[in-house]
């Protein structure tokens, strides 16, 4: 009962991830799933993993700019789906967000 008073009273992932006890890692792992999903979404056309990472790390500047403000206060935005998955990644509580294109391209190699 505890707990699923927790997970109901949860704003985001971030927090449902902390009431289900996720390690960081656990955590990062679940920010750099979303970063993932986000870089898919973006990249259909056969682009190099330099070139991805370099659409992702714009995409995030304009998400951080754009929409994460107003996201953060609450507003229910209409999102694509590269951006529904960068919100995702910047729920999880702990794990920084990654932005600059040589630490994209660094977990792009890595999926």
């Amino acid at each position: 009962p505890e707990l699923a008073r927790k997970l109901l009273s949860a704003a985001n992932d971030g927090a449902v991830a902390a009431c289900l006890g996720l390690t960081l890692p656990q955590r990062i792992r679940v920010r750099n799933d979303a970063l993932m999903q986000a870089a898919q979404e973006l990249v259909t056309d056969g682009a190099t993993t330099w070139q991805a990472a370099q659409r992702l790390a714009q995409a995030v500047r304009r998400f951080e700019l754009a929409l994460l403000p107003a996201l953060q206060a609450g507003q229910d935005l209409p999102l694509t789906p590269h951006e529904s998955a960068l919100w995702r990644a910047y729920q999880v509580s702990g794990a920084r967000p990654l932005r600059s294109p040589r630490k994209l391209y660094s977990l792009l190699l890595l999926y």
